[in-house]
């Protein structure tokens, strides 16, 4: 899913510039379009499987089989219907196939189809242009294996609005892979650091300005990223916060404040503690008291200040909606999202 949506705003980017050299020029056949000069999705899927038959044809589809088409709403990475994108899925008989298009000028058109048996494991990808049905093979009718899904996750992480937003180049890194009980199934756990706090591209965004370490367990099915949590609370697919109780928004909060800069700086772990726990009129959201002692004066990163080295009790005061801090004030004073005094 990652990859389609990658190559079809690849696509929309060389349309709108209407660069034809954005398509390469090599080609393993060339179709003609039947009763017309531009293929139309139906007609270069079938041109495709016309070709799949001989170049594989102990794995591609059968003749015969009856194909029924549906429209899909393409979804961009932040889960929003993606303009100028057009998608047709066909299915028949153990077989699924997705086409994928940019809606510009006919003579600009090139597929994206992709080919699977959730069943039998096959899986394909290739594209096909709509002006004269030349098409290009990327991935070889092969069986689903688990290096091939961990591309497919990697990629997805690595095209994540988080990631893209804010994630630091070289971070990224896959710490576990497992099979699942389902077949052609794998769940993959990567980690990776972002620039600053928040989800999402966090663009334009008040957020705090501190390197934070992500953990994304994305499970791929089939050649479809079909679950993918990051941190336990922010839905990759979704784009949004999953529902969360009063005690994963402590967690938040208290996380939230052992990574300010306040606390990183010359805060004493042993003197935090999380005190009481408020009710603002919102829905899912708490407010948390939480008090700890730091070795100096001042705010935020002092490195290179005269400080006075005295103990300094701090009270902060963290608002968490939907997972996500929103309001975070120390001493009354001390904006921690904004890191300046109120």
């Amino acid at each position: 899913m990652g990859r389609r949506v990658m190559l079809l705003a690849a696509a929309l980017i060389c349309a709108a510039l209407l660069v034809p050299g954005c398509v390469a020029d090599e080609a393993p056949a060339e179709t003609p379009a039947p009763g017309g000069e531009f293929l139309k999705p139906d007609e270069a899927l079938e041109a495709v499987l016309i070709w799949l038959r001989a170049e594989y044809p102990d794995r591609a589809p059968v003749t015969g089989l009856s194909w029924v088409s549906e429209d899909v709403v393409v979804l961009g990475p932040n889960g929003q219907p993606l303009l100028g994108a057009a998608e047709k899925r066909f299915t028949a008989t153990g077989w699924v196939a997705a086409v994928t298009w940019a809606v510009v000028a006919p003579e600009f058109i090139v597929y994206q189809i992709t080919l699977k048996s959730p069943t039998l494991g096959w899986f394909w990808e290739g594209t096909v242009r709509a002006r004269g049905g030349q098409f290009s093979e990327e991935t070889g009718m092969q069986q689903m294996t688990e290096e091939l899904a961990a591309e497919l996750a990697t990629q997805f992480v690595h095209s994540s609005p988080t990631y893209s937003s804010s994630g630091m180049s070289g971070t990224l890194q896959r710490i576990e892979s497992r099979q699942d009980s389902r077949p052609y199934s794998w769940t993959f756990v990567f980690e990776f650091d972002s620039r600053n706090s928040g989800y999402g591209d966090t663009a334009g965004q008040v957020v705090l300005p501190v390197i934070t370490p992500h953990r994304a367990v994305v499970t791929v099915a089939a050649m479809d990223v079909v679950k993918a949590v990051m941190d336990g609370r922010w839905d990759m697919l979704a784009q949004a916060f999953l529902d969360a109780d009063e005690a994963d928004a402590r967690r938040v909060a208290e996380e939230f404040v052992r990574n300010s800069p306040t606390f990183v700086f010359d805060g004493i772990p042993a003197t935090l503690e999380v005190g009481e726990t408020l009710h603002p009129d919102l829905e899912n959201a708490w407010a948390f008291v939480i008090r700890f002692e730091s070795a100096h004066v001042g705010y935020g990163d002092r490195t290179g200040q005269m400080l006075a080295q005295v103990i300094t009790p701090h009270e902060a005061y963290i608002t968490v909606e939907n997972g996500e801090v929103v309001s975070a004030l120390m001493d009354g004073k001390w904006d921690m999202l904004a890191q300046r005094l109120v």
